[in-house]
């Protein structure tokens, strides 16, 4: 580590534009993990000196090499091709701005302009004199000429350095040498964003295809590049640890810190709101609001379909894609049908990042399968029959059928005082009391069977 490779070249005397304090300063994970005393060596250079921070996996990294890391953005061996071209660059600038300031051409056309501008007062003296300012601009442009002229064979002789093939650390082709391995271990672990966090948010939404990875999902918010194993827990920045989600369905993560996510979303389709606390309107004191969905617009039939072609919808059972979508706007409810077996199935008209995701989970999906699940735990508690089977008619007389044999299964229970079986007693049009459990000849008798229902039925009238 002796050796360190940054000296090969002075970073300050070409990347003017990095302020490494100003960077430190606006780093909110530097100041959280900021330590005076390295309790373990610096990973970069050994050294126990403070100050310096501590990583997401609890090394530790010294402010020096916390300003060398900060400007590294690729390999050793790239970045030193970087750094490079980043000196021939500006070199070849400061050359080409040198001859255009010592250029005659251009300072006699420089000359000529003013002088053809000034000249214009003569046309007040006579009129006549109009040839004087039109020979000056044309010897202007003539000098113009020149100078370009000059320009492009400076060009041609000494042309401008072309920026070198650079492989990213992220990149399976890259060559990594020792020291790279210990820098991307730094870059993985980094406190907050890593310094090269735009690139691999790149790698991450083109791998995804720019949509957010909960199967069925719109996407139309921003993107945003979530961690699966959170950073407070030691996740780190790589690919395989990263996936993309939308606004709505990140911050239905359930994590601390994507509680600011919440409210910052308003859209003419939804808006989050963020927990606050709030006056209470009838009585003295506040209440707080915990963070909720206001839904403004649902999801409309040309929606539907347009989920279903982009995501491949068919039938979990047959596995047609003839599908039928309707929408019963008076209930707010979706139907789906199979042409092909008549399968069916109903559920609530809801947001279209919703309704997506839950259609994607009892049909089967043959394109863009994401690779993450909405978590429906912090919009309302999961149920498992909000999407059901629905056969229209048909099924509401096998539900009924399915309850009279239910229901005549528990008539063989008896009644614990005359033993006539019992069943549900249901009043007739002029009585004022309310179904009960009670014993079949509750008509007959007056008998209502168990004590524990007795409080249940009021007298007739």
């Amino acid at each position: 580590m002796s050796d360190n490779w940054h000296n090969k070249f002075n970073p300050q005397s070409f990347l003017h534009k990095i302020n490494v304090d100003n960077l430190i300063s606006k780093n909110k994970a530097y100041k959280e993990n900021q330590i005076e005393l390295l309790a373990n060596p610096c990973m970069m250079c050994r050294s126990t000196e403070g100050p310096g921070l501590v990583l997401n996996d609890r090394s530790y990294l010294c402010k020096s090499c916390f300003e060398s890391v900060s400007k590294i953005e690729y390999p050793e061996k790239y970045e030193a091709r970087r750094r490079e071209y980043i000196v021939k660059k500006e070199a070849w600038e400061q050359a080409q701005q040198s001859l255009i300031d010592s250029s005659i051409p251009l300072k006699i056309h420089n000359i000529t302009q003013v002088l053809a501008g000034l000249s214009l007062l003569l046309l007040f003296w006579q009129v006549v004199l109009i040839v004087v300012p039109i020979i000056l601009y044309l010897l202007s442009n003539q000098f113009e000429k020149l100078h370009d002229n000059q320009l492009k064979k400076w060009s041609l002789i000494y042309p401008q350095p072309s920026q070198p093939s650079l492989l990213h650390f992220h990149d399976p082709q890259a060559e990594l040498s020792q020291l790279d391995h210990t820098i991307l271990h730094i870059f993985n672990h980094w406190p907050g964003y890593p310094p090269f966090w735009s690139y691999l948010r790149g790698v991450v939404l083109g791998r995804d295809n720019n949509l957010c990875q909960v199967t069925g999902c719109p996407s139309r918010s921003e993107l945003h590049v979530h961690h699966k194993k959170a950073v407070s827990d030691g996740g780190a920045h790589t690919p395989d640890n990263l996936v993309s989600l939308c606004d709505f369905h990140h911050a239905l993560e359930p994590y601390f810190g994507h509680e600011r996510i919440w409210g910052n979303i308003k859209t003419r389709y939804f808006t989050l709101v963020c927990k606050h606390t709030r006056k209470n309107r009838a009585s003295e004191g506040l209440h707080d609001v915990r963070a909720h969905l206001r839904r403004l617009e649902l999801v409309n039939l040309s929606e539907l379909n347009e989920l279903a072609k982009l995501y491949g919808f068919s039938c979990p059972q047959c596995e047609s894609l003839s599908l039928n979508f309707k929408i019963d706007k008076d209930k707010n409810d979706i139907y789906i049908e199979c042409s092909a077996c008549n399968k069916s199935w109903s559920g609530p008209q809801q947001l279209t990042e919703e309704t997506g995701p839950r259609i994607a989970e009892i049909l089967s999906v043959t394109l863009n399968r994401g690779a993450w699940f909405a978590r429906w735990d912090m919009l309302s508690q999961r149920k498992n029959g909000i999407w059901g089977e629905w056969q229209g008619r048909t099924a509401v007389k096998q539900r009924k059928k399915y309850k009279k044999k239910k229901t005549e299964s528990i008539i063989k229970l008896d009644c614990p005082k005359c033993g006539a079986p019992m069943k549900l007693v249901k009043p007739k049009p002029k009585d004022i009391w309310s179904t009960f459990w009670g014993c079949s000849n509750y008509f007959t008798t007056g008998c209502r069977g168990s004590a524990v229902y007795k409080n249940n039925a009021r007298t007739r009238t």
